[in-house]
């Protein structure tokens, strides 16, 4: 029975069927007005029975439990008083048990989209890395290949001078000798 949603019960007293969804741990007959003290906790937002105490319902993960912000007391999380200090328990404060499971849910999908984008821009950056390495590699073999066509030309121009500086040497030398 332990994993078993109990959704109604029927009443000792008059065997009408009690809804437990709409009760906390003391409920009570809406046919003959009998009151009863549940053994275990019903899960208020899915209506889980627990027989044991819990800090969480085994079914939807909903805290089964709030603490009493006067005397600090561990109650119910379907208690309107508590059962300590007989306090108002804060409607606010069940309120923002719910949404906190939905605000965490939402924060961890955020966490999943940031970590995607991260992951997507990170192979985005690499491929423009390597667009800009190659282009890079592509500009300096046309820096190396000019540079070499550059150094043949003064080879060949150094080559003509000095022909022709030697072929004046000779002409110059033989007028002389003349």
């Amino acid at each position: 029975m332990n994993d078993e949603i109990l959704i109604q019960l029927a009443c000792p007293s008059c065997t009408h069927p009690i809804n437990l969804q709409e009760q906390g741990q003391q409920i009570e007959c809406p046919a003959c007005g009998s009151h009863l003290l549940l053994a275990g906790h019903v899960c208020p937002t899915c209506g889980q029975y627990h027989k044991e105490d819990s800090g969480f319902c085994r079914a939807c993960g909903t805290a089964m439990t709030r603490v009493c912000e006067k005397c600090r007391a561990s109650n119910w999380a379907g208690a309107e008083y508590c059962q300590e200090c007989g306090a108002a328990l804060d409607i606010f404060q069940l309120l923002h048990l719910h949404n906190k499971q939905a605000t965490m849910n939402r924060l961890d999908e955020q966490m999943r989209d940031a970590e995607y984008f991260k992951e997507k821009e990170r192979i985005d950056s690499e491929r423009r890395m390597a667009m800009l390495l190659e282009e890079e590699e592509e500009r300096l073999q046309g820096i190396r290949e000019r540079q070499a066509t550059q150094k043949k030309q003064d080879q060949q121009l150094m080559l003509t001078a000095v022909f022709v500086l030697t072929i004046f040497v000779l002409i110059v030398a033989a007028f002389a000798v003349l």
